[in-house]
């Protein structure tokens, strides 16, 4: 029986970011407020007329990744805009946490090098200050496989509490969100 088909949602679709010269110290952080992406991948090509009718070349295949994000005091924000100024490479990660990976306990996700070709920041009288990157992905494509999200970087909200009194030598509850089925 053939897989049944489901769409992906834009919202559970969470993009990750590490300076490269951090990876042996630093796990890939989720960029807090995050309000949209894009991956995209393009290819030029150019057509030339020949006596023997038209020939076209194809050139060589471009990766870009778009950010968008409310501002915050996160140290990933600062980064980001620190390797625009000094030309550092970033690691990102997208993860389709609505979608399991083929291995237990992962997601399907696409892991990125790339270089920000762009940092701006826009602040409206009547909005948040937002931050808008662009990066060139290396080698032309991201890669595809199953990414591993600690509880850490998992975004389950709150657990579910009782109304009585808690003090705080006590944890919360330890129901934990639904893991995605297959």
């Amino acid at each position: 029986m053939a897989d049944q088909l489901v769409k992906q949602s834009g919202g559970k679709a969470i993009v990750f970011a590490r300076l490269r010269s951090n990876q042996a110290t630093q796990e890939g952080t989720r960029v807090a407020y995050q309000t949209t992406y894009s991956y995209k991948l393009s290819r030029d090509s150019k057509t030339e007329d020949t006596k023997d009718g038209k020939v076209t070349k194809g050139g060589a295949l471009e990766g870009t990744l778009s950010l968008e994000l409310l501002s915050s005091n996160q140290a990933i924000v600062r980064d980001l805009e620190s390797a625009q100024v000094n030309a550092y490479p970033l690691d990102f990660w997208i993860v389709f946490t609505d979608t399991p990976g083929t291995r237990n306990g992962t997601y399907s996700g696409r892991y990125m090098r790339a270089d920000l070709t762009s940092f701006e920041e826009t602040g409206d009288s009547d909005n948040s200050v937002s931050v808008k990157v662009e990066a060139s992905i290396q080698d032309g494509y991201a890669r595809l496989g199953d990414i591993t999200l600690s509880v850490d970087n998992q975004d389950n909200g709150y657990d579910f509490e009782d109304l009585g009194k808690v003090s705080n030598s006590e944890t919360t509850s330890t129901n934990t969100a639904p893991t995605p089925t297959k």
